[in-house]
């Protein structure tokens, strides 16, 4: 009888797992996300070439609990465009050592355009001069 019920939360579990593809939780990428007192981009990295329209990771790690903009801007003075409908939230506490791996799509949709230079850009809502931008190509 325990195996049963054992059996029915393990595949409750795997299905509630399933559910939005736009974020997931901490990463096990073997990337360092090691930072103190903000934010680092780790994915993508700096320079890599990307088309509209195209699904990408932003891996990212923070020692800020807050929620997250994930934004896209065409020059590092321009204004940010959103690329999730919604903020993102950290699924664990920031400890300054987890990597967070958020699905962006890099469409019109969310203000991207082809261009030879733009930046992805993460955001603590709360403070937002704790940000963090790495410049990408895209095509």
């Amino acid at each position: 009888m325990k195996f049963t019920h054992a059996l029915l939360l393990a595949g409750s579990l795997a299905f509630l797992a399933c559910g939005d593809d736009s974020s997931s939780g901490p990463s096990s990428t073997g990337y360092d996300c090691s930072v103190t007192n903000g934010v680092k981009i780790v994915s993508p990295a700096m320079g890599e070439t990307f088309t509209v329209g195209q699904t990408i990771d932003v891996v990212f790690g923070t020692s800020i609990d807050e929620d997250y903009r994930i934004a896209f801007m065409k020059s590092a003075s321009d204004m940010p465009s959103e690329l999730l409908d919604a903020s993102y939230e950290l699924p664990t506490p920031a400890d300054g050592k987890t990597c967070y791996t958020v699905k962006v799509t890099l469409d019109a949709a969310h203000g991207v355009e082809a261009t030879s230079v733009g930046f992805i850009r993460v955001i603590p809502y709360d403070t937002q001069y704790k940000f963090d931008s790495t410049p990408i190509i895209v095509k």
